[in-house]
């Protein structure tokens, strides 16, 4: 997404479910570790007695490589974020903006990626050089404050109910242009379920590699849509430059500010994604508090964050330009004719792109990478925001905190999520309004959960501070979280109060 370190598609401490099993965030390959000193033999930091020192060697961890296969291995948080992404941004928000406006918000989506960069990179950043969850650093911040930051994150956890039905419903429209014997509630009730019934199963493995290569395929026809619909590089290249939204589009501006590339909060979740990698110092933390002596090679650290920003930076990319992609294509082969996604004919309607483009023969391409991305999402969701909030309640009350009350909050999450999900699909059955409200209230949560992570940094002590980031990353990130508080407020006093 967790907030014990776990990738998503596992299931809380005390589950069935290993390493192995848990989606999108692979294990990194551990050095073998003799088992550790009798917790009598060790001091008051996990340190043994010299003498005991001189009968066991230290474990040595060495700097992981950097090549192309290293590179490979060591992808899954930057991954895992931007699974996150191309769902309900991109599949929706995308060819929305584009039949709507034309080319008018296209500079939205660079922009919101650059201005969100720092968000995500500081959470990754802080878990590999601390080696611990970023939510160690919001739950220092609320000490003596009533722990406001994990109440708030909590919260937020409560109000992605609406981001989660949204998606569930875009899932189900995608379905129902396929299979329209069910009625498009009936479809987005079941895609909660299966989100649900894999999870506490355990079993998203056997359905993983089935989910990529569908969304791959997607993604590919996408771009090569793009290739074959695009228009000369002129006529949008100049609709990057930053300007008013036209009339009418303010909701959808917002909503895209607030969906691309992802939502901030999924920060966290990756922070806790890259702990149950154990990259970087997680690793080293673990076997020091097992007793263990450890030696860390020179670059040991130095390898892992170059790691993780190429996992973000290929993610980040990739997902920047799928995203153009979608809303280039909606503008050239929607926008002329006047159709726009809604209801329950998104799926087809969104299915029209490419039909029109490829011939008849795509549809069930399209349908299956739409559905995929989607429901991968709603799944991906379902696990993080629950591990998120299992970890917010157990920090403010920790009375809570043992492996059957941490499942029972988690499960507890996910059937909460479920039943109010299920109220907003039968409410508001219209997946693009739904995902558009939750899209505009993670904008509203965006700018504290951006502050948390900048503020996190001050944490950095001793060696640590060799890894901070550098001023002119600093200064990028306040600009960045100061950018989503202007849109936040702009978007509030045009609808509200001019």
């Amino acid at each position: 997404m967790d907030p014990a370190g776990r990738a998503p598609g596992g299931v809380p401490e005390d589950g069935a479910a290993s390493a192995a099993e848990q989606p999108h965030a692979p294990q990194t390959e551990a050095p073998p570790v003799p088992p550790p000193r009798p917790a009598a033999e060790a001091d008051g930091d996990g340190r043994a007695p010299a003498a005991s020192e001189q009968e066991a060697p230290p474990i040595r961890l060495e700097a992981p490589g950097t090549g192309l296969r290293d590179t490979w291995k060591a992808m899954g948080p930057g991954i895992a974020a931007a699974m996150t992404g191309i769902g309900a941004s991109h599949i929706m928000h995308g060819p929305t903006a584009g039949a709507q406006f034309g080319y008018a918000l296209l500079w939205v989506i660079p922009f919101a990626y650059i201005m969100k960069y720092c968000a995500f990179e500081f959470a990754h950043r802080y878990t590999l050089v601390r080696g611990e969850s970023i939510m160690e650093a919001y739950e220092r911040v609320g000490k003596g404050r009533g722990m406001w930051p994990l109440w708030y994150l909590g919260g937020q956890s409560l109000v992605n109910t609406f981001g989660i039905a949204g998606r569930a419903l875009g899932c189900a429209a995608m379905l129902w242009a396929a299979f329209p014997f069910l009625p498009l509630q009936v479809w987005a009730v079941l895609v909660l379920l299966s989100s649900v019934a894999v999870l506490w199963a355990g079993r998203y493995k056997a359905l993983e590699l089935a989910v990529k290569i569908a969304i791959i395929v997607f993604a590919a026809a996408v771009i090569l849509a793009f290739l074959l619909q695009s228009p000369p590089p002129g006529e949008y290249l100049v609709r990057l430059a930053p300007a008013l939204p036209p009339a009418g589009a303010m909701l959808l501006f917002s909503a895209m500010w607030g969906y691309f590339p992802t939502t901030v909060e999924v920060a966290p979740m990756q922070s806790n994604w890259a702990v149950d990698k154990k990259s970087g110092m997680v690793r080293v933390r673990e076997l020091r508090a097992q007793g263990h002596r450890v030696e860390v090679a020179p670059d040991y650290l130095r390898n892992h964050l170059k790691l993780m920003r190429r996992d973000m930076n290929i993610s980040y990319i990739i997902s920047a330009l799928t995203g153009m992609a979608f809303l280039i294509v909606g503008a050239v082969v929607l926008n002329p004719l006047g159709v726009v996604p809604e209801s329950q004919e998104m799926g087809s309607t969104i299915a029209r792109i490419y039909t029109d483009t490829f011939g008849g023969w795509i549809f069930p391409v399209i349908i299956a990478g739409g559905v995929a991305a989607l429901w991968s999402t709603v799944f991906t969701y379902f696990d993080g925001q629950a591990r998120v909030f299992e970890e917010c309640a157990v920090r403010i009350r920790r009375a809570w905190d043992s492996p059957r009350i941490r499942k029972g909050i988690y499960r507890g999450f996910q059937i909460l999520w479920l039943v109010a999900g299920t109220a907003i699909i039968f409410g508001l059955p219209k997946p693009i309004v739904v995902v558009q409200i939750a899209s505009v209230l993670a904008l509203f949560f965006a700018p504290v959960l951006f502050w948390l992570n900048i503020r996190a940094l001050k944490d950095f002590t001793g060696e640590e501070r060799k890894y901070l980031p550098s001023r002119f990353m600093i200064a990028w990130a306040w600009v960045g979280m100061i950018g989503l508080a202007a849109v936040s407020v702009f978007f509030l006093y045009t609808e509200y109060l001019s």
